[in-house]
Formats: C-alpha cells, structure tokens, sequence
C-alpha cells in the first residue's frame, strides 16, 4: 500500500513540476493557412535619443542572450499611459534596474505617426516618457524569422499574434515569446510576474 502511494506521489511530481522555465509559446497558423514562424525578430527606428542606444535597433542583437520585455503601445492608450508612468516610477525610485530590458513598441503605424510617439512616449516634457529604448516601426514592416534569418510574410504585429495595447510580450534571447499579459491597468503583481520571468 505504501508503495504504491510512493509511487502515486511520484507520478504527480513528475506530471507538475514546480519552477521551471517557462515554455515557448507554439508557432500559430493564421486564418489564410500561412504559419507565423515560432522564433521571432523585429528590427526597428527608435526614437533616436541616447537612451534608445542606436538608431535602428535589432531587437534580438540588442538582447545579446537576454530576454526582453516589449510593452505594445499606442499613444491615446491611457492604459499604456499608466503602465509607463509606473514602471519609469519603479526605475527612478530604484526598485528597477534601469538597465532592465525593456522595450517600447508602437503598435498603430497606420494611423499615428512617428512625431505623436515621440510627444508621449519618448520627450522629456512627458509625463509618459520611456526610460527604456521606443521602438517606431514602419506601417507593414514585417517581422524577421530567426530560423531562416529573413523576412517574414507578416508585418510585424500580425506575427506578435496582433497584441492588444497595452500588453506585454517578453522574448528569450532566441526569439521565443516565453511570455504573455494584456492586463490594461498598471497592476504590480503582474509586472512583478513579468520581472521574474524577465530574469
């Protein structure tokens, strides 16, 4: 009787096992048959200021191994707002690294332009500015496929599975999404989850 309890006990530690590593998220098919390639890249303007680091930021190079948050962004998003304004709180008041990877990304090309990112996401006038590099893709920029080091068939946001503003996606150094949230408001377990994972 005991021993099969050991072994019952043993079985459940096997099927659910505690801290692991988060999983990648698997490779989606989209609604015209194409499939969204599991292990992505972006690579972007910034908003040129010293803090973005360069011009044009490889997202995966920038990364060099680490994993890196993307906070999805839109700039009427008072959601984003909120997220933006804690998180640079967390920084200044040092309960974050500032050299925490975190990257800001313009979600809506199409419709809001280059200069209304920079008004509110990346000018020191704003209560909202980054303390982290903003990354300003083009409208139809696509996403880069790591394993075939190329351009995917999907702009950018198609292949992060159309993220809602705000949310997060957090990337392993390899181009994985290990990691997802769209909770609207700043919520501080939340982004307690994400700096875990973040590492």
């Amino acid at each position: 009787m005991l021993r099969n309890a050991s072994w019952l006990v043993l079985t459940l530690l096997l099927m659910f096992p505690g801290c692991t590593a988060p999983a990648a998220i698997e490779s989606v098919e989209t609604e015209d048959g194409l499939e969204i390639p599991e292990r992505l890249n972006i690579i972007a303007e910034t908003a040129y200021r010293e803090i973005d680091r360069v011009e044009t930021m490889d997202l995966l190079q920038d990364a060099n191994g680490k994993n890196t948050m993307i906070l999805w962004v839109s700039t009427g998003c008072s959601g984003c707002h909120d997220w933006t304004e804690m998180i640079a709180e967390e920084m200044r008041s040092g309960n974050i690294s500032n050299d925490t990877r975190i990257v800001t990304i313009h979600r809506y090309p199409s419709f809001e332009s280059r200069d209304e990112v920079i008004e509110v996401y990346a000018s020191s006038n704003s209560s909202t500015e980054s303390l982290w590099p903003v990354l300003i893709p083009n409208e139809g920029q696509p996403a880069l496929d790591v394993d075939k080091n190329q351009e995917t068939e999907f702009d950018y946001s198609t292949a992060f599975e159309t993220p809602a503003t705000p949310s997060f996606t957090i990337l392993d150094g390899e181009g994985n999404t290990i990691w997802k949230n769209k909770t609207y408001w700043y919520n501080s377990s939340v982004l307690s989850e994400a700096l875990e994972v973040l590492g």
